[in-house]
């Protein structure tokens, strides 16, 4: 035995009891087990104690019989071996036993086949369906709805909806727990739109998911959907994709590199966010790489929002002064003061705000009436075209004024007033040209500006011209040009909100409004803000998919018809 231990001297080969032999011998329970043992098939060697061997001396042609039984079963025996040659210690045969081995791999053998003949019927009866699903289905995946859903998309009932080769029985689920093992994760094998051995699973989830991309489109690195969606959770729903997965690649810096290396080669419209159809975004500043710093955790390492972080402005044009409207001496409006839901609304859902639009959130204390002396009747808030046109017809307009309110229904009567009217702008040297002049550009002729921020005594502000609150650029003999209100609906269009979820909360604990005094304040909350809350301290989930919008349009869909709010 090269480089081994070499056997103690008085090993005996032929007694050694190995333990990978099937049987033992019957006797050995008795201490006493014959040397030669059974045979592989279990029956008895046993004939006698020992094989006599003849010694013929040079002198003798007979020779003697000599007993060979070994010292440690005895030695020679007394009576030695009998004349014919034959050992006179004649062994009785046992009955050889399994052994420890053996018994065991029987026990495993029929546990094997006991539990390959519970899934052939599992697999193969009626009842399938119900053997193979681990726990319920979410609702999203589940229900008369989804199975509708399914059909149109070529689907069938239950598991066939998304397990496309449970039909062919035990030989297809194999194969496709074979193709999923293993290769879930080979970007080379996913990263194509339809690769050839892309998942089973995932080619169902496309036939409806058609509206989304896996991700952004510099993403080097696709996986299965099932990667991060864990199915069969109960009714709840999906599982929430958990931040260890987003980590794996924001977290890893040669995923970065190769993400922003590829973002280089892309046309900037590929990285434009979902938004609803005609929705007005903050201009966003990203850089050609796209966001590839290296981020784990939102408590840890997430920078802060690109808003706050770029110290952005407020491009809208409107001149508006939130500390004025929440702080200052305004009158109050229905027996309330002012406060923020008094002009932002939630949608119908209560995920986001509704636009401040003037009729709806202004009007009831912004007053567009250009002659005190008729508070009923008001400048049009419409384009600039519409005002000229409604100033240059004022005798018409008093005259409609006199018989709608006033009920001047005689002509001579009505003829009065409107003299009586155009007389009175007259003598507060308000011609056409200088009246038109100072409904656009505020020069004071209708009161304080100042007033027209309520803090002037009670009632509705006063009208003191559109460029108090819009931006008008004269245009020579055409009509002047009035910016049109630009009030972004989102500043983060690749995180996702919802106001609803936090109706417990003041608006000023994110929003700090009560300290804004400028339009082009952006009020947008800071990461700290958050954190007081989405942390392990705050006891709500902070996980990447909480704020985060996964998946990204198609790349061959269309850019979203979404308007950019205007650069300060």
């Amino acid at each position: 035995m090269s480089g081994g231990r070499m056997p103690s001297p008085d090993f005996d080969s032929t007694r050694y009891e190995r333990p990978n032999k099937d049987w033992i011998c019957g006797n050995a329970c008795d201490g006493c087990p014959c040397r030669i043992g059974p045979s592989p098939s279990g029956e008895c060697r046993a004939s006698s104690e020992c094989s006599p061997v003849l010694d013929v001396k040079p002198s003798e042609k007979k020779g003697t019989w000599r007993c060979t039984r070994p010292k440690e079963w005895g030695g020679p025996c007394e009576a030695g071996p009998l004349p014919d040659g034959s050992c006179c210690r004649v062994l009785t045969k046992c009955q050889p036993r399994r052994s420890l081995r053996s018994r065991r791999g029987l026990v495993t053998r029929a546990v094997v086949a006991a539990t390959a003949g519970f899934l052939l019927i599992g697999f193969g009866g009626s009842w399938r369906e119900g053997f193979i699903n681990p726990a319920p289905l979410s609702k999203a995946h589940s229900g008369p709805g989804f199975a509708r859903l399914a059909e149109t998309h070529g689907g069938g009932q239950g598991c066939v909806n998304c397990h496309q080769d449970i039909h062919t029985g035990l030989t297809g689920i194999v194969s496709s727990a074979i193709a999923a093992a293993g290769d879930s994760l080979a970007a080379s094998k996913l990263a194509a739109p339809h690769p050839k051995d892309f998942s089973r699973i995932d080619q169902t989830c496309i036939s409806c998911h058609q509206s989304a991309t896996f991700h952004q489109a510099n993403v080097v690195g696709h996986v299965s959907c099932s990667v991060c969606h864990k199915e069969h959770a109960g009714q709840k729903g999906l599982l929430p994709v958990a931040e260890s997965h987003c980590a794996s690649c924001h977290g890893a810096a040669d995923k970065m590199a190769a993400s922003a290396e590829k973002s280089r080669t892309l046309p900037a419209s590929l990285f434009e966010p979902r938004v609803a159809d005609g929705a007005v975004l903050h201009p966003r500043s990203r850089t050609a790489e796209g966001y590839t710093r290296l981020i784990t955790s939102f408590i840890l390492d997430h920078p802060e929002f690109e808003a706050v972080r770029a110290q952005s402005r407020d491009g809208n044009t409107i001149k508006f002064n939130h500390r004025v409207h929440l702080e200052g001496d305004v009158p109050m409006v229905n027996g309330k003061k002012l406060e923020c839901a008094s002009c932002h609304q939630p949608d119908a859902p209560g995920v986001f705000m509704q636009r401040v639009s003037f009729e709806r959130n202004c009007r009831a204390c912004h007053s567009l009436n250009f002659d005190e002396n008729n508070p009923g009747l008001e400048v049009p808030h419409a384009g600039p075209a519409q005002v000229r046109a409604f100033l240059r017809s004022l005798p018409t307009q008093y005259a409609d004024f006199a018989a709608r309110e006033l009920k001047m229904n005689r002509q001579s009567e009505n003829r009065e007033f409107v003299a009586r009217q155009m007389e009175n702008l007259r003598s507060r040297s308000l011609s056409g040209e200088n009246l038109e002049r100072a409904v656009f550009f505020a020069d004071g002729r209708f009161g304080d500006a100042a007033a027209i921020a309520g803090l002037a005594g009670p009632g509705r502000a006063k009208f003191a011209g559109c460029a108090y609150c819009h931006e008008v650029t004269p245009k020579g003999e055409a009509p002047p040009l009035i910016s049109p209100a630009q009030v972004p609906d989102r500043w983060m269009a690749n995180a996702r909100f919802n106001h609803a979820q936090h109706v417990s909360m003041s608006c000023l604990q994110c929003h700090a409004a009560n300290l804004s005094e400028k339009s082009s304040d952006v009020i947008m909350p800071s990461k700290q803000s958050c954190t007081e809350c989405h942390s392990p301290k705050g006891g709500v989930r902070f996980d990447c998919s909480a704020c985060h919008i996964y998946h990204n349009r198609p790349q061959e869909a269309p850019p979203p018809a979404f308007r950019a709010a205007p650069k300060p």
